[in-house]
């Protein structure tokens, strides 16, 4: 019977490092990342895809802009070829549904404004990590998976 157990708690060690192995289990991991500066009254849009695969991810719209430079609007939308999947309009972040294999657009819109009419903007996407609670239920799930199996098969 102890045999069993310690076998158990060493897959269940196991298991759990596997799962915290994981990138996209612990830490976000980003998709697309850039910084621009820009000028006037102007969009820009920026194709990227989940290659992380399916899942949540969000993206963030920052305003970076200091001293004298900075934005009257600024606004994020993310989209598909065919549908809107969310917009704000002003700095901030979108959460959205993501599908492997297909082509998504951060479209970002701004005004500047300042002295000089100009602003530094950053628009990162990223996916959104599973909670590390999450992980360890996980994990806990296939230790006693593993103990009944063992303990079945003992009997």
């Amino acid at each position: 019977m102890k045999t069993h157990s310690k076998r158990s708690v060493v897959i269940g060690v196991v298991v759990l490092s596997w799962l915290m192995s994981m990138p996209s289990a612990v830490i976000a991991a980003p998709i697309f990342d850039t910084t621009d500066y820009i000028t006037g009254i102007e969009g820009r849009s920026y194709r990227f895809d989940t290659a992380a695969g399916a899942g949540a991810f969000k993206a963030t719209l920052s305003d970076l802009s200091y001293g004298p430079l900075g934005f009257d609007f600024l606004g994020l939308s993310i989209s598909t070829a065919e549908r809107t999947l969310g917009a704000i309009d002003a700095p901030g972040t979108i959460y959205f549904s993501g599908i492997p294999d297909t082509n998504y657009y951060a479209n970002v819109f701004w005004v500047g404004a300042g002295t000089f009419d100009t602003g530094l903007l950053g628009v990162q996407v990223e996916a959104v990590p599973l909670p590390p609670s999450l992980v360890f239920l996980l994990s806990g799930v296939v230790l006693i998976a593993v103990s009944r199996r063992q303990l079945a098969q003992a009997v």
